[in-house]
This record gives structure tokens, sequence and C-alpha cells, in this order.
């Protein structure tokens, strides 16, 4: 009888897939795996539809439930693959690779995404050390191979620059190498376009997959937004994957009352690149690139005479598409140009017109003056190894510390990053927390409740520090010579404060942040002031960058071929 009424939910769910009904479909196999627990077609499909339905951990025990059953074909072998990537398996991905050689030969997406694959978490500074020459080595065996054409509609890989970001290396030979293959996997990368008559005005168009309650959103539309109207004509182009956010719905609104017109992308590639091209731009402005793997790609194509990148993601791109950077001379160090592989703008004003947030339920004072309570609020990927010798030694100074991070959306990162801090000695970890994910009025609250906030090593803040200015909580922050790690540097200097918390090592970056985190009540309320009110007058909606913005994109459209 079980069987029969198994057949049926099966049945349904074959149905509810065709219609595209995947929601239902996962329901009705579900149904019919617990009455047929091991029929190998219902399990099958469980694992694929789990795995549309972005419900990797799910996947990942079908899948290995028919492991036991000693189920393996090359679609499963795909989807395992992809799911131990997601879930940032990545010892057990190795494994699977060295067990897998036929993806050479029946799946080259497969192939050259495990070659180009680089993690995202690292228990130890040899580790990251391994990847590195794992991947450069990889890059090298990729240049030499044949028949390694891809189609991008298709067979889109996943481009490894975004983690590589993380650690404390320069990356623009690697990211070089990179780029040279994937314009050999897609020829296609190759197109250039040239302007077919001038324009009344001075056409921009700006490309990014996060105009959207997203730190890109929030950095860069009001740059968007506040430029001249008599001078430039607008074109913002948002991916079909775009969040369909307020701040998405405010690009919207825009439209009505200004030169900006909204253009949608579609999954399709070629059909991308012709709707852009067929704009007669002038400029091309991706305000980040590396973050989305459809419109990392676009960045390849020669659309317009000016192409432009800035610090949304604040790396060199390496490509010989992208003309500039932009970025601040509060960013920047003397040899910054040898950092880059495009030509560097450096604006006297941190390149943002960013808005003061908006919060309903504001902190009273005797909310904003708790001691020993430290806030390091980045994402996961950003704490490096090094980074764990400073929650090690505030823990030990200061016995009453709690030290907060938030939670990944990948729950494996928290527990992967607790059990390498218990690897490194930490002491007390019952006093290192994690908060769930959170919207942006609770964060600026937790941020306005902290003693102090923790930049990160390496790659630090940039949107989160902007916002925790709302109470002025200090950060202490420790640059490097990269762009990725001053930020916070940068912003303190636009905000003109005399000694702010920038620290050289990290013996004094624990120092600072224990004196910090131990200010009597008055002392502490007194400096959050301080900031709050340089923030107000020198950080947040900048017009004298706009100003400088209107001037700098005139400037590069007068310059002559």
């Amino acid at each position: 009888m079980s069987e029969n009424e198994a057949k049926k939910f099966f049945e349904k769910a074959l149905e509810n897939y065709k219609e595209k009904k995947f929601d239902l479909a996962e329901k009705n196999f579900e149904a019919a795996s617990n009455l047929s627990p091991n029929r190998i077609s219902i399990l099958e499909n469980l694992a694929s539809i789990y795995f549309i339905n972005k419900k990797f951990k799910e996947t990942e025990q079908v899948l290995n439930q028919l492991d036991k059953l000693n189920i393996d074909n090359d679609k499963l072998s795909e989807i395992k693959f992809y799911v131990l990537k997601k879930l940032h398996k990545h010892e057990e991905l190795q494994e699977f690779l060295k067990k897998k050689n036929f993806f050479k030969d029946i799946n080259k997406k497969i192939f050259i995404n495990a070659k180009l694959l680089y993690p995202s978490f690292f228990n130890d500074s040899s580790e990251i050390d391994e990847a590195r020459s794992n991947l450069i080595a990889n890059i090298e065996e990729l240049d030499k191979s044949k028949n390694i054409n891809l189609s991008l509609d298709s067979e889109m890989l996943e481009p490894p620059i975004f983690n590589l970001s993380y650690d404390q290396y320069e990356n623009i030979q690697i990211n070089s190498k990179i780029v040279q293959i994937y314009r050999k996997i897609y020829p296609e990368l190759n197109q250039e376009f040239k302007s077919a008559e001038k324009n009344k005005k001075i056409r921009i168009g700006f490309i990014s997959e996060f105009f959207s309650n997203h730190t890109i959103g929030k950095l860069f539309k009001g740059m968007i937004f506040n430029l001249s109207n008599k001078k430039f004509e607008i074109f913002v182009f948002h991916s079909y994957k775009t969040d369909r956010s307020p701040i998405f719905k405010e690009f919207l609104t825009a439209e009505k009352n200004s030169n900006i017109k909204n253009i949608i992308l579609s999954k399709n590639f070629q059909k991308n690149v012709d709707q852009i091209s067929q704009k007669n731009l002038d400029i091309v402005f991706f305000p980040d690139i590396g973050m989305s793997s459809e419109l990392y790609y676009l960045s390849f194509i020669r659309f317009a005479k000016i192409q432009i990148t800035s610090w949304g993601h604040p790396i060199t791109t390496s490509n010989r598409s992208i003309d500039y950077f932009l970025s601040s001379k509060l960013l920047e160090t003397k040899n910054a140009q040898e950092k880059f592989s495009e030509k560097l703008i450096l604006s006297d004003y941190l390149p943002m017109y960013f808005y003061k947030p908006k919060i309903r339920n504001i902190l009273s004072e005797d909310e904003i003056v708790k001691k020993n309570f430290y806030f390091c609020s980045q994402n996961l990927m950003k704490i490096h190894p090094h980074f764990d010798e400073i929650v090690g030694k505030i823990l030990n100074k200061d016995k009453k510390s709690k030290i907060f991070f938030i939670k990944d959306k990948d729950e494996i990162m928290s527990k992967k990053l607790l059990k390498r801090f218990k690897k490194n000695s930490l002491i007390d970890l019952d006093r290192v927390k994690f908060f769930e994910k959170m919207g942006a009025e609770d964060y600026i609250n937790i941020c306005g409740s902290s003693s102090v906030l923790l930049d990160t090593l390496y790659f630090g803040a940039g949107n989160s520090f902007h916002e925790s200015m709302f109470y002025g909580t200090p950060t202490v922050t420790m640059p490097t010579d990269y762009l990725k790690s001053r930020i916070v540097f940068g912003a303190y200097k636009q905000m003109k404060i005399d000694k702010p918390p920038v620290v050289n090592s990290v013996d004094e970056y624990v120092d600072c942040a224990i004196e910090l985190a131990n200010l009597d009540n008055n002392k502490m309320l007194e400096l959050k002031k301080h900031f709050q009110k340089s923030a107000d007058n020198h950080l947040f909606e900048s017009k004298e960058f706009i100003q400088e913005f209107n001037v700098i994109l005139e400037n590069l459209h007068n310059i002559k071929d």
C-alpha cells in the first residue's frame, strides 16, 4: 500500500517539476521518500529538487544516503561538487575531486571550476599559502590546455577573485592571469564597441547586481542620484537577480524625476552585451567587480571609451577593459598606483554620498555606555587567522570581556571559526558570542550599545563603519598598504578626528580596544557624541564629493582619443 501511495506522490512531484512549481515538487518528493525511503529514483529527484531550492544541507544528506546505496552518476556528482563548495567543505571537496578524475573528460565546466577553486575559510596562514600555490599552478596548467572553450550562457564559471581578496597578499599578478584564462575560455569576452554618434549629454551607464539594500546600493545610490541632470544622461543596469528591496524601488522612483533610466538585464550574456552597447555610452561605471559572477564578465567588454570601477570591491581588476579606479587621497599610500592595473583617480573626499541612516527606535544614553562589550560585525570570511591572536589577548586581558560576531548565513562558517579559536588555544570561548543575521536598524543599535567595534585585518569595514557612526561608537583599525584595509582609516581623516583609534601592531590593537571598552560612562558618552557629530558634519551626505564627482566624469569625457 505504501509503495502505491509513494508512486502517487512521486508522479505528482514530477508534474509539479514540469510546471516549475518547485516548492510543491519538494513536498511531494519528500512524501514519496517517507513512504519508500530507499527507492533510488525518488532519492535522485529529491536531491535535485533540494539543490534547485538551495537547500544544500538537505541535498548533501540525500547524496550521502545514495552513496551508502552505491549509487553514483554524472549528474549527482556535479550536484555534489557544488553542494560541498556552497557548504564551505573544502577538505571534503578536495577528497571528492581526487576520486572524480572523469570531470576532465565529461564536464569541462566542473573541471575548470575545480582548478580555479579557492576556499572562503582557512585554519591558518600555511593553508592560505598552500591554496595560493595550488591556484597559481592550476592557472598555469589551464593556460597550456587546449579545447577549454565554454559557453557563458550555459557554462558560466564562478570566479575565485572574490575569495582571493580576503588574504594579506597583493593580487594584481594572479588576477591578471585569471583574467587571461577567462578570455581564453570565453572568446566572446573580447568584444569591443565604439560610439556611433555624439550624444547631446554625457551618457553614463552604472552596472551592478547590488543596487538594493546592499553595501553597494548604500554607498553608491547617492552618487548616482546627485549627478547633474543638465550634463548627464544616466542608465542604471540591474541584474535579473537584484533584490527588489526599498533601495531598488528608490531607483525606479528616481526615473520619474530625473534623467535616470533603469534597465533589468536578462540571464543571456550576449543579449545583455547587445542591450548595453545599443545605449551608445560615453562612460561605463562598475561600482563593484568580482562579487557577481554574471556581471563580472560584462566588465571584460569594451562598451565605452571610458570605463571605471571603484571601491565597492576594493581590489584591482587586472583587466585591460577597465581604464580607471576611483579612490581617494584619504585612502591610498604614496606608491598606491603600483597595486592597480587601472589608472588611479584620487578624489579629495571619500568616493561616496552616504545618507545618514534613519531609525525609529533610538537608544537612550544609558544604553550606549555599556562596558566590556566588543563587537566585530564583519563577514566571517574576513576573520583572518591572524585576527585570532587579537581575540585571544582581549579575552585574556579583559576578564569581563564579551566579543560578539554575526553568524554567517551558512552556519558551518560559525562552527569552523569557533573550532579554529579552540585550536589556537583561546581561553574562555563562552565569552565569544554570535548574533543572528539582522536588519539595518537592529545592527545600528547593537553598534550603539557596543563599547568598541573591532575592524578586521587586511580587509576591513566600509558600509558597516558608516552605519555605526549613527551613534559614534569607535572602531579600532589597523590599516595596511592596501585599500581594502584602509576605509575606516580614511573615514577618520575625513571626519577630522585628531587621535583616532588607528594602530600599527596587534598589541597596540588589543590595548586600544581594552582602553575604549573600559572607559567610564561619562568619557564613553562624550567620545561617542564627538564621533557622531564629526560624522554628521563631514562623513554623511558629502556635497563636496558630489561636486568633485561631476567634474571628474566631465573631465574624463573630454579626454581625447
